[in-house]
């Protein structure tokens, strides 16, 4: 992971049911997708009855975002030597000025927005921002339910 390269955490918040048709790439082996998506969105921090649109996704209260923005991603790779289920992944250009776009927001609120992430058309992370991403890349650990030939998958799909 190089320096400009930041790492989110992903927690798997539903079972996903994946095509049994995989490619079988192993975790020492690497894999790569180009082309896809992710969808972002901020949300805003809620406590239960405060609002009726406050939702509890994987143990933080948030008001659930009506829209997400599509994040194009120009490459997903199994990342080396880091465990079975991390991605490296580049947004295209667009993909990049959405995510800081978002990450700004997120990191500006403080602890009062989350990042939601979506991919393959479910929620997988409610992520804190602590500083925007500026150069597009991420590095994103999948819970060890989802292998990183089925995550890039989930992101080729998109």
């Amino acid at each position: 992971m190089t320096a400009r390269t930041r790492k989110i955490s992903l927690a798997v918040l539903a079972v996903l049911t994946l095509s049994a048709c995989s490619t079988g790439v192993g975790a020492s082996e690497t894999s790569s997708a180009a082309g896809g998506a992710i969808e972002l969105s901020v949300a805003e921090v809620c406590t239960k009855k405060s609002d009726p649109k406050c939702v509890s996704v994987k143990g933080e209260n948030v008001v659930f975002p009506s829209a997400f923005e599509p994040a194009g991603v120009e490459d997903a790779t199994a990342a080396d030597g880091q465990g079975s289920n991390t991605v490296d992944v580049t947004l295209t250009k667009e993909g990049a000025t959405a995510l800081h776009a978002l990450t700004e927001k997120a990191a500006r609120a403080n602890d009062s927005a989350r990042l939601i992430l979506k991919i393959g058309g479910e929620i997988q992370a409610v992520v804190t921002v602590m500083e925007p991403i500026d150069d597009g890349r991420v590095q994103i650990d999948f819970s060890p339910d989802l292998s990183a030939q089925e995550a890039i998958d989930l992101i080729h799909a998109g």
